[in-house]
């Protein structure tokens, strides 16, 4: 039976928080290693059904945000660091999907 979790990246600035938030939302075991090795082995392990959809993805590749921009868009300010890791993230995810016959993994902006 398919399981999908609702996974809002909004207001991530820290690798720390996103793993806090994947243990929040996700049946994540106990052992759960916090960073991108552990995940890929919960997803590969134990991923079976689930249906995940990552949303508010920011949209700054590449892009400087000023503090000019900081009170201008509804997300956090991001920085090229947790920018580049939910990248690796996503290329995590396409990669376990592709070995998984009953995993989904989506992303949005």
């Amino acid at each position: 039976m398919e399981q999908v979790f609702y996974i809002d990246l909004k207001g991530i600035t820290t690798k720390e928080e996103l793993h806090a938030l994947l243990r929040k939302e996700l049946p994540l075991p106990e052992y759960y290693g916090d960073n991108l090795d552990a995940f890929y082995d919960a997803l590969t392990e134990q991923g079976e059904g689930w249906n995940l959809i990552f949303y508010n993805r920011t949209k700054v590749d590449g892009c400087n945000i000023t503090a000019e921009d900081e009170g201008k868009n509804d997300y956090a300010i991001i920085t090229s660091d947790i920018v580049n890791y939910i990248t690796k993230l996503e290329k995590l995810c396409n990669r376990a999907v592709s070995e998984c016959d009953n995993l989904k993994i989506r992303f949005f902006p």
